[in-house]
């Protein structure tokens, strides 16, 4: 097993996407060609996020945090996408009409169920930090790595 979360492969800056199933299948191309992940990972994504939308709005942006089961997972990965224009997604926990606009995306690739409690705990720490949310979004692929890995502590920690 893969024990690095976040790999730079990984991390795609300011990038143009208009709906979320186009930015699922390219996120998700690199955890497929590695094996991290199944070949069925990013349309379980996908089906979901429609019954269990993840967005959160935050002070500074929306974030979402979309995710599969476990069975379509090989290596636990961490995928961070930040976004040039925001996409619509559903709001965690709120009404199917509730959205919020996301800027920023924290795709979980959990090889075990207990794992998605500490990370998501993790996450929530930054998501409460305005300063670190505006520089993962303004940041460049190793600026984002960075801020990640030194405010998260994920690595060998899941």
């Amino acid at each position: 097993m893969n024990e690095k979360i976040i790999d730079k492969n990984n991390i795609f800056p300011k990038i143009t996407m208009e709906k979320f199933t186009d930015l699922v299948a390219f996120i998700s191309e690199p955890l497929v060609n590695n094996g991290d992940v199944l070949q069925e990972f990013p349309s379980q994504v996908i089906k979901r996020e429609k019954k269990l939308p993840t967005g959160l709005p935050t002070q500074t942006f929306g974030i979402a945090i979309p995710h599969t089961d476990t069975e379509f997972v090989n290596n636990d990965k961490l995928t961070i996408v930040t976004l040039d224009k925001p996409i619509s997604m559903g709001i965690m926990g709120g009404a199917p009409e509730e959205k919020v606009d996301v800027s920023i995306i924290f795709m979980l690739a959990l090889s075990e169920s207990n794992k998605q409690l500490n990370i998501l705990t993790k996450l929530m720490r930054i998501f409460q930090k305005t300063d670190l949310l505006s520089k993962i979004y303004d940041g460049n692929k190793e600026e984002i790595y960075e801020i990640v890995t030194n405010n998260l502590n994920l690595e060998g920690q899941l």
